[in-house]
This record gives structure tokens, C-alpha cells and sequence, in this order.
């Protein structure tokens, strides 16, 4: 389904007046250090194209790629919890929303994603609700599930359903690729309509 993939552009709270075009869109959303990037690469079947680090945090920008000349995928800044001083995070929270509200007739869907070793955050809960409110569609995508044993993913699942008001969860390990094609799927269904 993936037939090209480049790095198109990045976009932060500096330059958000320059701006794009009416292609359509899928965002990442995470907490930091939710593999965001990592599930990228995994969905492209590419190394580092999107650039990953091991220090939590490090996606600052709006980071859009194009992909089969058709659409982008757009890796987020974080939100939620980092080791940054306030201000640079009211910019990010300010980028999000920006972006969201510029962008809302493009997008056809958001990908939250959870850390099946955290569980559901209160930031993931209001980042939903805020969706919500917006009228997104949300695709909730709850990561790293090579990391924890087969209980514990049934008690994500259910404790995800119950915040995310019975959503379908997906799951997904990009360090193992398990899972990842079902999500490639379910992504370009949304994005062709």
C-alpha cells in the first residue's frame, strides 16, 4: 500500500503561517517516549526516516511526510509529561492545537497513541476528549505490547475501552512489526474515503 514515502516538511510555532495544501492527512499524537516515531518507520518498512531518539521528547515540530504523492502522515510534537521547561511546552500544547483547528478538514483521522506499560494518562484521557470536542476521528493505538505479558495487555485493553468510550484499541509492537500491517490497513481505509 506504501508505494514511496519522503520527508516533506517541518512545520513549528515559528513558521505556522507558512502552509500548505489540501492533501489528506494522518496525525500521530502521543505522550513522550511512546514510540511515536518508531511506529512510523515500522508503518513506512524504514529504518530512521522519521528521526528517533532515546531521549524522551525530542519531536518539536509538525513533521510531515508524503506519502504515494497523496497523502501525509504527520508526526507530532508530544504532550503530556516531558523533562522541558513550561514555556517550550505551552508552545508545543499551542502547535497541536493550531495545527489541529488549520488542518481539521484534511485530517481523516488521529492516531493516539497509549504505552501499554502506563496504561491510560490523565493527558491521553483529556488529549481524547479534546478530539472529541473537535469532532476527529481517533484511532487509538496502544504501543510497545512486545514489552508486557498477556494479562497485563487484557487489562490495557479493557482499562483503554473504559477511557476511550469503547473504542476499537489497536495494538501494536514497531520494534517487533506484530500488528503493524492490520493498523497500515485500517489507516488507508480512513484516508481514502
Amino acid at each position: 500500500m506504501i508505494k514511496s514515502v519522503k520527508f516533506e516538511k517541518s512545520v513549528d510555532i515559528k513558521s505556522k503561517e507558512v502552509f500548505f495544501d489540501e492533501k489528506k492527512e494522518i496525525l500521530f499524537l502521543g505522550r513522550s517516549n511512546v514510540w511515536k516515531s518508531s511506529l512510523m518507520n515500522a508503518l513506512f518498512e524504514k529504518k530512521d526516516l522519521v528521526k528517533t531518539s532515546s531521549m524522551p521528547g525530542k519531536t518539536r515540530t509538525a513533521n510531515l511526510f508524503l506519502v504515494n504523492n497523496k497523502y501525509y502522515f504527520t508526526d507530532m510534537p508530544w504532550y503530556g509529561f516531558a523533562k522541558l521547561w513550561k514555556e517550550k511546552k505551552q508552545d508545543l500544547d499551542n502547535l497541536i492545537n493550531w495545527y489541529l483547528e488549520e488542518r481539521m478538514q484534511y485530517i481523516r483521522t488521529v492516531v493516539v497513541l497509549i504505552d501499554s506499560k502506563l496504561w491510560p494518562q490523565e493527558s491521553d484521557i483529556e488529549m481524547y476528549r479534546h478530539l472529541l470536542d473537535m469532532e476527529m476521528d481517533i484511532t487509538i493505538v496502544v504501543t510497545k505490547t512486545d514489552k508486557v505479558w498477556n494479562n497485563d495487555i487484557k487489562r490495557v485493553i479493557s482499562l483503554c475501552e473504559e477511557a476511550f468510550f469503547w473504542q476499537t484499541i489497536h495494538l501494536v509492537s514497531a520494534k517487533k512489526t506484530i500488528w503493524v500491517n492490520e493498523l497500515k490497513k485500517e489507516l488507508f481505509k480512513k484516508i481514502v474515503w
